[in-house]
């Protein structure tokens, strides 16, 4: 092969692969936008808790808190982002579980839920997620 042949097959293998790029870029869904924060508990960061954001309609989007409290969330095969606008939010953490020997000693769901349940079964928290890409809420959550 001439060295004029290599070099334009080259370039197109380039321009090709700078077309696919450029298209990497676009949102996959754009009802949907990046939201993060902490989850604080009595002032602390709350390390372990599972967070869901509910939207009207569409997907649920998730995510755990790490040990500092901080959390990303996700939706649909572990896209990031939540739904644009008023989503109901759970938040749970629940206990170690404690090494129990037999099933009628096993702790039932509402024993193991460290949080009170207005936090989760019966939600009082609320979040609106805004048609930017720099969604950053926290919750200070209370013991008591």
């Amino acid at each position: 092969m001439s060295h004029c042949v290599v070099a334009i097959t080259r370039c197109l293998v380039v321009f090709c692969c700078l077309l696919l790029l450029a298209g990497c870029g676009e949102e996959i869904d754009p009802g949907y936008k990046p939201v993060s924060g902490t989850v604080f508990l009595d002032g602390n960061p709350l390390a372990d808790a599972l967070i869901a954001f509910t939207p009207d309609d569409g997907s649920t989007a998730s995510g755990r808190t790490d040990e500092n409290g901080r959390y990303t969330l996700f939706y649909a095969a572990r896209r990031p982002g939540a739904r644009v606008g008023r989503n109901t939010v759970e938040i749970t953490k629940e206990a170690a579980a404690s090494g129990r020997a037999d099933e009628s000693s096993a702790m039932t769901e509402e024993e193991s839920e460290l949080l009170p349940s207005r936090y989760n079964t019966q939600t009082e928290l609320s979040a609106t997620v805004e048609a930017t890409n720099d969604n950053v809420i926290d919750f200070q959550l209370t013991s008591g």
